[in-house]
């Protein structure tokens, strides 16, 4: 992972520092996508389980547990997109243009060309935002992951519980 990283001053095109950041965010979407199928599938079971029946006391007293890792994932998991959507609304507004290079269509004001260092700045900015985005929606991920084998552990106390 790139930890400092200046566009314009290595050997890199602008398009290579672009898709770069493009793809970081896509593995960002994978890592929140994962993280909400495995919150859907805790909070589906915590449901099913609950509309059962009430468990015993001690099932009851590690539900909060899970409860709590289930919202820090769910933060993580707002915070890298709201992050990203906040970041690429700023680019696009000064640049006018869309920020994946993959669109097929050259949008209006596209064909202006952009001053290196204007560019450079927003560059920097989109990187840094994808950098960001990929470590929240990694923390998103290993609590989601984290709150499913606590789950595992609250439905073997429910069992063992005779709920």
């Amino acid at each position: 992972m790139v930890t400092a990283f200046r566009p314009g001053q290595g050997g890199e095109a602008p398009e290579d520092i672009l898709g770069h950041a493009c793809a970081l965010v896509r593995l960002c979407g994978q890592d929140a996508v994962i993280a909400a199928v495995l919150l859907a599938l805790v909070l589906v079971g915590t449901v099913t389980r609950l509309a059962a029946g009430l468990p015993g006391a001690v099932a009851l007293a590690l539900l909060p547990v899970v409860a709590g890792t289930f919202a820090v994932s769910a933060v993580y998991a707002i915070r890298s997109r709201r992050t990203l959507v906040s970041v690429l609304g700023q680019v696009r507004g000064s640049t006018g243009s869309p920020v994946d290079p993959g669109v097929p269509w050259t949008p209006f004001g596209s064909s202006a060309v952009l001053d290196e260092r204007v560019r450079d700045v927003q560059l920097r900015r989109l990187l840094s935002a994808a950098h960001r985005c990929g470590e929240l929606s990694w923390q998103a991920l290993a609590w989601a992951v984290t709150t499913a084998v606590l789950f595992l552990f609250w439905t073997l106390a429910t069992a063992m519980a005779g709920g």
